[in-house]
């Protein structure tokens, strides 16, 4: 996955609280490793200790999402595009609530990291709160069949990488080098600006315009960038 992803960016060059004292993994760890610590920490925090997602009753489950969402410290108008995103997909809602406590959990290790490296930190944060972007406009993904200014295959190709995003916060926050994390930021908080704009009937087409206007590059070039990010496995 890792290396058809680089070569994707490199185209691009009780009431429970989740505000509990997240213990700082061991510094010796990889990135990798510490995210998986810190991922543990808020699912037990939100689900309970040794509890999944899928075993809370709905009420619970609820809770568990609105105190996941809230921890993001995102605006309104994306906490609760967040919460249409975990309904919107009953197949995809326990995959996207799990992608958010990793996006959590990023930014309380973000936090950890920028005592020591603040630039490491800074950008681990901002790739984790554009992912909760990607993430709350995720229910836009697939929403339309057709669009101005791509052809069916292209379409279909941009739902597939948007689609294929939504899985990978872990793989961008922690395996990829700092100029990579950074590229794919400025392109999903680009994305997130043309679609708030309305600028574009699709999110499909925001993305492909949010990779040319950020790389320099034309349309086809982007679609490049859209079918190796597709292909990733």
């Amino acid at each position: 996955m890792k290396k058809a992803f680089v070569f994707g960016m490199a185209a691009l060059v009780t009431t429970m609280s989740l505000s509990l004292t997240v213990h700082a993994a061991p510094g010796a760890k990889p990135a990798r490793e510490a995210l998986v610590e810190y991922t543990k920490q808020v699912k037990a925090a939100a689900f309970g200790k040794g509890m999944t997602s899928k075993g809370l009753d709905a009420q619970k489950l609820k809770v568990a999402q609105d105190n996941i969402i809230n921890e993001l410290a995102l605006p309104s108008g994306k906490n609760n595009a967040l919460s249409m995103a975990l309904k919107a997909d009953p197949s995809k809602s326990a995959q996207r609530l799990d992608s958010l406590a990793t996006i959590v959990a990023a930014k309380k290790m973000a936090a950890e990291i920028s005592k020591n490296d603040a630039n490491e930190g800074q950008s681990i944060d901002a790739a984790a709160t554009a992912s909760a972007k990607l993430m709350a406009n995720s229910s836009l993904t697939g929403a339309r069949k057709t669009a101005k200014d791509l052809n069916a295959a292209e379409l279909t190709e941009t739902t597939a990488a948007l689609s294929k995003l939504e899985t990978l916060p872990e793989a961008i926050l922690t395996r990829f080098s700092k100029a990579e994390r950074d590229s794919y930021t400025q392109i999903i908080e680009r994305h997130d600006q043309i679609v708030e704009s309305g600028k574009r009937g699709t999110s499909e087409e925001a993305f492909v315009d949010a990779i040319m206007e950020v790389k320099g590059v034309d349309k086809a070039k982007a679609m490049e960038v859209v079918k190796k990010l597709k292909e990733c496995v």
